[in-house]
């Protein structure tokens, strides 16, 4: 009986997060959404990345989700999207990864997932800097941040949170949203003005 040959991967870079919950999201704190149910994703930008001998530098990832009830207890629909660039090889190592086939923090959500759509191929525009940062997905979704403001004051506020056992990130810098649309026919929702959040990664795995 053979078995399936392991490949190794890595993946180092930056992201930005936005969803549905209030400034700061329950989530990071194990405790329920803010609206008791979950809408939201992440903008994954590879800097330096590999699945065996692919390189994946340079290309931007993206997955939202819909969950009925806090983000543990499973039922998920995922919409994964991916910069249209990437090769047909890239393209598959993004599935092995993103799909959780290969593990790391991808494989400890993919258990959660009841449905995924996609992966769509499409342009990708990338810009990160602080609370200016955005990425766009072709006309499929959109995210941008923005800073917390203080609604006595105006005063813009910066927060950094540091965890012990984060899934995707143990820092992130906190900010808002100014804009997070997700337009699909199976996933359309806009929860712009929420929490949002940009943090590294560096994610690494065998599968």
């Amino acid at each position: 009986m053979s078995t399936a040959t392991k490949v190794k991967w890595s993946l180092k870079g930056d992201a930005l997060g936005a969803c549905s919950c209030d400034w700061g999201c329950p989530c990071n704190f194990d405790a329920p959404p803010s609206k008791g149910w979950c809408e939201g994703g992440y903008s994954f930008h590879i800097n330096q990345g590999r699945h065996g001998d692919t390189k994946l530098d340079g290309l931007t990832i993206g997955f939202f989700i819909h969950a009925p009830g806090a983000l543990h207890q499973g039922n998920v629909t995922g919409y994964l999207l991916v910069d249209e660039k990437a090769t047909p090889e890239q393209r598959a190592a993004i599935g092995q990864i993103f799909g959780g086939a290969a593990g790391g923090p991808f494989g400890a959500l993919a258990g959660l997932l009841v449905k995924v759509i996609g992966p769509e191929f499409v342009p990708v525009d990338w810009h990160l800097d602080g609370p200016k940062s955005y990425a766009r997905f072709g006309d499929r979704a959109e995210m941008r941040l923005a800073v917390i403001k203080n609604p006595v004051t105006g005063a813009e506020s910066g927060f950094t949170l540091k965890m012990t056992n984060g899934l995707l990130t143990n820092q992130a810098e906190i900010m808002a949203s100014s804009v997070l649309r997700i337009r699909h026919p199976e996933l359309s929702y806009d929860h712009s003005g929420q929490y949002g959040e940009t943090f590294k990664f560096d994610y690494a795995g065998e599968g």
